[in-house]
């Protein structure tokens, strides 16, 4: 019992000196200020929004681009298989329809934001 006493005093110094640490840093904090800059770099909401749906858009094209690439594959791979070449061009239409919703919202909200503003 007085090992495990011996080697867990170590660990319990280390907590304390740490929890004064703690303390002393604590106490200087009330004394600093800190400069928070916006990193959204803009402060109106329909700035916010737009530069949300570029990036959302630029992700959407992205997946959709690997998605084509991938069903590509398994079209060329399907080796004649027409249940395999169907499921490859069901990816095809299921990516395009998806690709093209997505710019379809995009182009309706900035119609939007043009008739509101």
């Amino acid at each position: 019992m007085s090992k495990i006493l011996i080697k867990c005093i170590p660990t319990y110094k280390a907590l304390l000196s740490f929890s004064i640490f703690l303390l002393a840093n604590t106490a200087n904090a009330a004394s600093v200020t800190y400069k928070v800059t916006n990193p959204i770099a803009t402060s109106d909401f329909a700035k916010i929004v737009a530069n949300f749906l570029k990036w959302f858009l630029s992700v959407a094209g992205s997946i959709a681009l690997i998605m084509l690439i991938v069903a590509g594959l398994m079209y060329m791979t399907s080796a004649g298989d027409p249940q395999k070449a169907a499921s490859a061009k069901k990816m095809v239409m299921i990516t395009l329809g998806g690709l093209i919703l997505s710019l379809l919202s995009y182009s309706i909200l900035v119609v939007l934001d043009n008739i509101l503003t």
